[in-house]
């Protein structure tokens, strides 16, 4: 098995920023289903979102798994389907909340991606978290050959992701993106600091000129936009 189909999806401001407006996170997940998934691809920092991180202590110990919570009102029927995988790059071991993680009803299970510089007690956290993993890379993971391993292994061809601007630009600077999916909501961000989509000294050659696949507009003024990049 190749390379799977990689497209990232991201809300933004009209001024293409990832912060500083109001957004509506129900509206942006239930879009997200419309597209065939097998594994949802988190940034860490996305994932720490999930939950508190766990004690010295709690990390130490081997834990029941939690109990899966149900999904938010009016998502149920989003389920009916084979949930897909979650994919985590973590390469320094940051991510320490697994246990909120794995309570969430929305992927079928977890695999952390990690590097050979990944200290060994994280390795052990995840064991004892029941956690799957792939070491791939040495100081950092290698996403090109993570998602390689994770199409191979795990039957994975199409991935969709859940991140922000520092993974969707190693993503987009390895070439590894092939459609960009925004929602752009009816509003400038009044957040200077907020990032934006993808920060890059350069452009790939394959991302110079996109082709729309998509849009459509919503009755609040917010825009769907689709692109498909060039072959890579």
């Amino acid at each position: 098995m190749g390379m799977p189909y990689l497209s990232t999806y991201n809300e933004l401001s009209v001024d293409g920023r990832l912060g500083g407006f109001p957004g509506d996170p129900a509206d942006f997940y239930q879009r997200a289903f419309r597209w065939p998934t097998d594994a949802i691809l988190m940034g860490s920092v996305t994932a720490l979102n999930f939950g508190p991180g766990e004690s010295p202590h709690e990390q130490s110990i081997v834990l029941r798994p939690p109990a899966v919570q149900a999904p938010p009102a009016g998502f149920e029927r989003l389920l009916t389907g084979e949930r897909p995988l979650l994919l985590v790059p973590d390469s320094t071991g940051r991510v320490r909340n697994w246990r909120h993680t794995q309570a969430q009803p929305w992927y079928r299970s977890i695999v952390a991606l990690i590097a050979e510089s990944t200290p060994e007690e994280y390795v052990d956290y995840l064991g004892r978290r029941g956690t799957a993993w792939l070491r791939v890379g040495r100081d950092r993971v290698d996403l090109d050959a993570a998602l390689v391993r994770v199409g191979a292994e795990f039957g994975v061809h199409r991935i969709r992701t859940d991140a922000g601007a520092g993974l969707n630009t190693a993503l987009l600077r390895s070439g590894l993106v092939d459609e960009i999916i925004v929602l752009v909501r009816p509003a400038l961000s009044t957040d200077a600091g907020a990032r934006r989509l993808f920060e890059l000294e350069t452009v790939p050659e394959r991302y110079r000129s996109l082709r729309l696949v998509e849009s459509e507009a919503a009755g609040d003024g917010s825009v769907l936009l689709r692109y498909r990049a060039s072959a890579g």
